[in-house]
């Protein structure tokens, strides 16, 4: 298990993935990469009668991210784990999956978050999309 991707969510289910991560990683002597996918915001929100708002990236909230998850991997460093990060956007799932296939993980860790039925069933579960499209194994850390 030479390589381990973590994706976060940045609250605090991301920050026990990462715990996790800390653990496997230091015993199998594995490299980690800290993955944060946004998802992209529409081209425009309107209609034909009404006039597009564009949408503008906001640049401080990337770098509040981009700090997050420096301050991840640094964590891990300290610990003796070779780390790194990368944000990327597009829809999560295929995101994460397609990072992994492109970092060639051994596997995957991700945070489970406690949602409702409701929920599963109309939006889904980014731990059941990982799980069943992932070639590789898949650790699921259970929010407390």
């Amino acid at each position: 298990m030479n390589k381990i991707l973590v994706a976060v969510d940045l609250s605090d289910v991301g920050s026990a993935a990462v715990e996790a991560t800390a653990e496997f990683a230091a015993a199998f002597k594995s490299h980690v990469r800290v993955l944060h996918v946004e998802v992209p915001v529409p081209n425009y929100i309107g209609n034909e009668i009404v006039q597009p708002v564009l949408p503008t990236d906001d640049e401080e909230e990337n770098v509040r991210i981009r700090k997050d998850m420096a301050s991840m991997a640094e964590y891990l460093t300290t610990r003796g784990i070779e780390a790194d990060y990368e944000l990327v956007k597009g829809p999560i799932v295929e995101s994460i999956i397609g990072q992994a296939n492109n970092y060639n993980a051994s596997m995957i860790v991700l945070g489970a978050h406690n949602h409702g039925f409701l929920y599963r069933a109309f939006i889904g579960s980014v731990c059941s999309g990982v799980i069943k499209h992932s070639s590789c194994t898949v650790l699921i850390i259970p929010s407390k």
